[in-house]
């Protein structure tokens, strides 16, 4: 790849997009997360532990933290065994409720499984008085990684006399103890209705469908205003809380100006002439690492001149560390060019994947940067997953970046980048500097 570090007015690297903002309230998501007062389940997503989980006909149980796919859990249960229970639930005669969890088959034989709900009931002795099963589910086979989880749920009517429900799934996934399954999120609600989806929501924007939560104010910008924001952002080729002044541009080629980063309309824009004038955007916040940002963005030309094309690119860039290290760039592009391309920098190397899409129109580009991994997602579809371990504190540019590649001289096709907003997320693993 052609990026090498970025350099702000006073010469030093400038970073760039960043991942910091509201948590998700889903029920115990991560240890401390707030809980569903609505869900009775008393350990929807084994937040902290295992209670309430275990098996019925042997084997090894285990509490697994390989989901980071699923909407609203990052643990889940995972029995060797073809029956397993969940937490006990207290009900009283005549209620209705809907039990349910969500499902994975993550490898083996099968192409797909199957699996049940089973409510047995018991009375104020603790005697075993009828079950209510509910109907056979497909499970499909999935790969590690994969968000498809499978909803498996049965809403039953209490009978005369129970005081306490044990729910209980039964398995068909034909080899008991050699078939990973994972199951989280259970969901026991009165009235016969359950919330916590299945699958995520239609959505473009990956924040909506995978439930990231309220974007922190403080770190986010929906660009509405008359002019940028000098508080929480700074302008390339001007000084810290100037709107004005030029720098070299990248790589020493062309000109940075604060001239050319407006806002107004309703967005943020960044415009390059043919002479080779271009800008972009970088925060003021202090440095993070892990978390997740979305943004919306598009990049097109604005004249047909025969020059060279802009390059254009929403990235995370930290600042203590060499690119080849540690920089994620998403969305990146020549501009008009008929695909936009991940680029994960680590440990010298680079892993990258591509998707063809018109970036001259908005689209929404979104990373989850993971102790472990990086996932690109656009328009709210998990494109990718690298595997990679990028340990470096980050500070933030805000989504706009647009270089002149070619030697200073070389005509450039004028261009504008354009942000409608940029939103940032933390989660659970984000640490701040």
């Amino acid at each position: 790849m052609r990026i090498t570090a970025r350099v702000s007015a006073a010469g030093a690297s400038i970073a760039a997009l960043v991942f910091v903002a509201g948590v998700l309230n889903a029920p115990g998501q991560a240890s401390g997360a707030a809980a569903d007062p609505a869900n009775a389940c008393s350990n929807p997503v084994l937040a902290e532990n295992m209670a309430g989980w275990g098996h019925l006909d042997g084997g090894a149980t285990s509490r697994r933290a390989e989901i980071s796919g699923h909407p609203v859990a990052k643990w889940a249960f995972s029995p060797r065994g073809l029956r397993f229970f969940m937490p006990e639930l207290r009900v009283a005669p005549g209620q209705t409720w809907t039990v349910s969890a969500d499902d994975k088959l993550v490898s083996g034989s099968p192409t797909n499984g199957s699996a049940r709900m089973v409510v047995e009931w018991y009375n104020a002795a603790n005697r075993y008085i009828g079950e209510s099963p509910g109907p056979v589910v497909t499970v499909p086979l999935t790969k590690h990684g994969d968000w498809t989880w499978t909803r498996i749920a049965a809403t039953v009517t209490v009978p005369p006399n129970a005081k306490s429900a044990h729910v209980l799934q039964v398995l068909n996934f034909g080899q008991a103890n050699v078939i990973p399954v994972y199951a989280t999120a259970c969901d026991y609600r009165l009235g016969g209705t359950s919330t916590t989806p299945t699958t995520p929501p239609s959505s473009d924007q990956a924040a909506v469908r995978y439930h990231w939560g309220t974007p922190n104010p403080a770190e986010s910008d929906e660009f509405n205003g008359t002019s940028v924001d000098l508080a929480k952002w700074g302008l390339f080729g001007a000084s810290p809380g100037d709107a004005t002044g030029c720098s070299p541009g990248f790589d020493g080629h062309g000109r940075r100006c604060g001239s050319q980063t407006t806002e107004g309309g309703g967005r943020l824009s960044v415009t390059g002439t043919a002479d080779g004038v271009t800008g972009g955007l970088y925060s003021n916040h202090g440095g993070f690492k892990y978390g997740r940002v979305e943004v919306r963005e598009r990049a097109l030309p604005l004249a047909d001149n025969g020059g060279a094309p802009y390059h254009a690119v929403p990235l995370l860039f930290p600042v203590s560390a060499d690119y080849s290290q540690a920089e994620i760039d998403f969305a990146e592009r020549d501009v008009a060019d008929p695909a936009v391309e991940l680029f994960v920098h680590h440990d010298g190397t680079q892993d990258q994947c591509s998707l063809t899409i018109d970036s001259t129109e908005f689209h929404n580009y979104a990373i989850d940067w993971a102790p472990h991994s990086v996932t690109w997602y656009v328009d709210g579809e998990r494109i990718c997953t690298v595997n990679a371990s990028i340990d470096y504190f980050d500070t933030s540019n805000g989504g706009a970046q647009m270089d002149m590649f070619p030697e200073t001289g070389t005509l450039m096709r004028p261009a504008r980048e354009d942000v409608d907003w940029i939103r940032m997320y933390p989660t659970a693993d984000t640490q701040y500097s």
